[in-house]
């Protein structure tokens, strides 16, 4: 039971993250808007969904890209109903009580019908993690699509894979859904750092997230493990990515069982897949690892940047102010190229890039 002044708390906290993220979220948007890789990225991502040949996947991708929204929690409206699918995440094992209370397993959502911010200004890693800036979810998508597109590619002509061999939808598909609701957990504080986002099935939140919306909007089981496979293996960590799929059931309600991803409901016999996984899911799990570089670039560009962008003319400057002009020039010029050039070339030829354009 949640008593009135522990409610009355959570109200009150849920009221201030949602008005300082959305004032960080509608700056980090302009800055999405003006950088060109974001908007190449999308551009790409977009045109590869038209590929998609079942109309009901390509409808469903199509619509969570637009607004990339949680409609299962539709089935949680209020504090009680959260408080319940969090006893039932934690009596299951796969949530840690005393580590994420009830009031911190989701995100501020304050229009149910519409996400946060759009999927062009989320970040694609938590704050300075890899591509942590706006429009860095569209980079890191579009990468992780394209490496897929390549692999399979790869898999067709090395093993002599035909059309009913491999699914080309679940290529497509699988790499744009997993990281979607990045949207809603990593949004924007008014101090250019992001919301922090739960640990749920021993993974981050985002992930259980999407696979609950796919399972909500009936989106199919071999999509679904494939999506599910981005944070684990299935054939070699097949218990994970089947716990990942039963804390996203629990989510929309649903029982993984008769959906027909899991082989049993309470994994008496352990927790496994009801059919083994598909090599489009190994694809997308392989598609998926893009952060081992892009990650520490990351930390080693950012220790680069303050002397590159302010070299001492940031004196005096809030930190908050320092830290969205250095996500406008991440998201402007992307972080592999940055550190590329300052590995290459070194300081110099980084400020150099970073200098801005005359008009």
């Amino acid at each position: 039971m949640i008593d009135l002044r522990s409610l009355t708390l959570l109200l009150a906290g849920l009221w201030s993250a949602t008005s300082l993220a959305q004032e960080g979220n509608a700056r980090a948007e302009a800055i999405a808007r003006a950088s060109t890789s974001a908007k190449s990225s999308m551009a790409f991502i977009q045109a590869q969904v038209q590929q998609i040949r079942d109309p009901t996947t390509r409808a469903a991708v199509k619509s969570l890209l637009a607004n990339p929204v949680p409609t299962f929690m539709a089935r949680l409206p209020d504090a009680a109903a959260r408080a319940r699918v969090h006893q039932e995440l934690v009596t299951a094992g796969l949530l840690d009580a005393s580590r994420f209370p009830p009031e911190a397993l989701f995100p501020p959502l304050p229009d149910p019908t519409r996400a946060p911010q759009p999927f062009l200004s989320a970040p694609g890693g938590v704050t300075g993690g890899h591509h942590s800036y706006p429009g860095g979810l569209a980079e890191h998508t579009a990468f992780n699509l394209q490496a897929a597109l390549d692999l399979e590619a790869n898999y067709r002509k090395r093993y002599g894979l035909a059309d009913r061999d491999l699914d080309h939808d679940l290529i497509i598909a699988a790499p744009i859904l997993h990281d979607l609701m990045k949207a809603w957990c990593l949004q924007w504080r008014a101090d250019g750092t992001e919301l922090d986002q739960a640990t749920i099935a021993a993974t981050a939140s985002h992930h259980i997230f999407i696979l609950a919306e796919g399972i909500h909007r009936g989106l199919s089981p071999e999509l679904l493990v494939a999506v599910a496979a981005a944070h684990e293996s299935p054939h070699l960590g097949e218990e994970k990515v089947a716990n990942f799929l039963r804390a996203a059931a629990i989510l929309a309600g649903a029982d993984p069982a008769e959906r027909k991803l899991v082989a049993s409901r309470e994994c008496r016999d352990g927790c496994k897949l009801l059919r083994v996984a598909s090599i489009e899911a190994a694809i997308n799990h392989l598609a998926d690892h893009d952060y081992v570089i892009s990650e520490p670039a990351e930390q080693r560009v950012l220790e680069a940047l303050d002397s590159a962008l302010f070299d001492g003319s940031g004196v005096g400057l809030p930190a908050s102010e320092r830290r969205w002009r250095t996500l406008e020039a991440r998201a402007r010029v992307p972080t592999l190229t940055l550190f590329a050039v300052l590995r290459a070339r070194g300081p110099s030829a980084l400020r150099e890039l970073l200098r801005p354009s005359k008009p």
